[in-house]
């Protein structure tokens, strides 16, 4: 497996967990969905854009792509895993409540720059993302519902994510 999909809602790891992937396999990039449909000031990109873009990332041998769940209908095909990340809605909600204490007045690195984390403003994103979680799930189930081929790792511990790392590592080898 060279080509990886890590998703899920916003706050449920996928940064942090792609980092870890690519910790085991270092010669497989990263690439943050976020920073192929973000231009500046949180605006998005044209879709034509975005899915010309990212047509051109997962058109390469290996790839390490996290993003959300709209991501899916564009890369699933290409993909040889996917790794839903799922955790407790609790443990989301904590990480979207420190996340832009973390990153206050910067840019997080995974994003292009000038996308600041300003606390109101991340807290209005997120109130938005806990209350379409039903949708979160119910559109990334439906995504891998048609994915036969593709290796699922269904995530909802800090367990589970170490388990697909070191699966993952394992195949690279």
């Amino acid at each position: 497996m060279k080509r990886i999909v890590i998703t899920g809602a916003n706050g449920s790891g996928k940064s942090h967990t792609a980092a870890r992937f690519s910790k085991v396999r270092p010669d497989v990039p990263v690439i943050s969905f976020d920073a192929i449909k973000l231009t500046t000031g949180w605006q998005q990109k044209p879709r034509s854009e975005v899915e010309m873009a990212l047509q051109s990332k997962i058109s390469q041998d290996a790839w390490i792509l996290e993003g959300g769940p709209s991501l899916l209908p564009l890369a699933m095909e290409a993909a040889d895993a996917v790794v839903w990340l799922d955790p407790l809605e609790a443990v989301r909600t904590w990480r979207l409540i420190q996340r832009p204490w973390r990153f206050r007045g910067e840019t997080r690195p995974e994003l292009p720059k000038d996308n600041v984390d300003w606390p109101l403003q991340q807290y209005q994103f997120a109130w938005r993302s806990l209350k379409k979680r039903h949708q979160f799930r119910h559109s990334i189930t439906e995504a891998l519902a048609h994915s036969a081929d593709t290796r699922i790792w269904h995530c909802r511990s800090a367990e589970d994510v170490e388990n697909a790392v070191k699966a993952w590592g394992g195949e690279g080898r």
